[in-house]
């Protein structure tokens, strides 16, 4: 009975774990055809510099978290969010 919930335990946080990197991929790639349409000229609207540096905040703050606590997920996937805020931002700035 303790093996049972020793190895449901650790089916239940690998499934969360592939959830959280899948849904990190999901969420900070969606920048991606905005920043490229942007680039190759096929999209002239950009978002609100606000939306942007806010996010871009929100993302940077995230990650000074994420490497105290060590947590690989969170340091990717705001790494990640961070870079291409940070290219879109210096698209609608410059």
């Amino acid at each position: 009975m303790y093996m049972k919930k020793i190895k449901k335990a650790k089916i239940m946080k690998t499934f969360a774990e592939i959830c959280g990197w899948i849904g990190a991929f999901l969420i900070h790639f969606a920048t991606i055809p905005t920043t490229l349409g942007v680039i190759l000229g096929k999209n002239p609207s950009l978002p609100e510099v606000s939306l942007v540096i806010l996010v871009w905040s929100g993302l940077f703050l995230y990650l000074i978290r994420a490497i105290a606590q060590k947590d690989w997920l969170y340091i990717v996937s705001n790494s990640i969010g961070f870079f291409l805020n940070s290219i879109l931002l210096a698209i609608i700035i410059f």
